[in-house]
């Protein structure tokens, strides 16, 4: 098969495109042909060499979306030729990826690929909101880097759960344009404006209820 490696860290001209091993499930992994990968910025951090301690060569790449090609003798949720989308494991810049059976999502037809590619960082923002953060109705939230892939996805996952109000921080006057356009209540410049203090004296130092910052490491 063909892959994406990264032979060294650097820019992306160390990117190569080359023949690679065909992967092969483990008991509880899942083989997928690839459809479609989605591009993180945890992606370009890898490429540079600021994600973790990793070897060289490796393939980049978080989550695909495809076809199942082959399953782990103890693999029970899925068959070949279902559709899903996944977190891999071993990189997703290539033909064929391995995910872990839990990591993997089941897909509907009415859903395509290109929609699903985007799933993984729509779940990520999820769990932010609820099994980290224990989101309630009614309760107020702040979200940093709210224009970011995961913040304009908490934005819109607060806004449909029911915050009484959502304040969110960004680095520039067009980042703020898109947080509002997502539902943002308040929006705070922090290259402008202390966000600690607005927030203070918005909610008269009340403060708010849940703080997500996706960007703390």
């Amino acid at each position: 098969m063909k892959a994406v490696l990264i032979n060294a860290f650097g820019q992306p001209s160390v990117l190569s495109y080359e023949d690679w091993p065909k992967p092969e499930p483990k008991a509880q992994q899942l083989r997928i042909k690839t459809s479609l990968s989605s591009v993180n910025f945890a992606d370009i951090m890898t490429r540079r060499g600021g994600y973790g301690q990793q070897s060289l060569p490796l393939i980049p790449g978080l989550d695909a979306t495809g076809v199942v090609d082959a399953v782990g003798e103890a693999v029970s949720s899925f068959k070949v030729g279902d559709r899903v989308a996944a977190y891999t494991t071993g990189g997703s810049y290539a033909d064929y990826v391995i995910a872990e059976e839990k990591l993997c999502f089941a897909l509907p037809e009415a859903v395509g690929f290109e929609q699903a590619s985007a799933i993984g960082i729509l779940i990520t923002a999820y769990n932010v909101l609820t099994l980290a953060g224990r989101f309630l109705e009614g309760e107020s939230v702040l979200i940093h880097a709210a224009a970011g892939g995961v913040g304009s996805c908490l934005i819109q996952l607060a806004k449909g759960m029911g915050a009484s109000k959502i304040y969110a921080t960004v680095g520039s006057d067009e980042k703020a344009d898109i947080a509002r356009k997502l539902g943002a209540d308040e929006v705070i410049n922090y290259r402008e404006q202390a966000f600690d203090t607005v927030i203070n004296t918005l909610t008269n130092h009340k403060g708010v209820d849940l703080i997500c910052d996706s960007i703390a490491g």
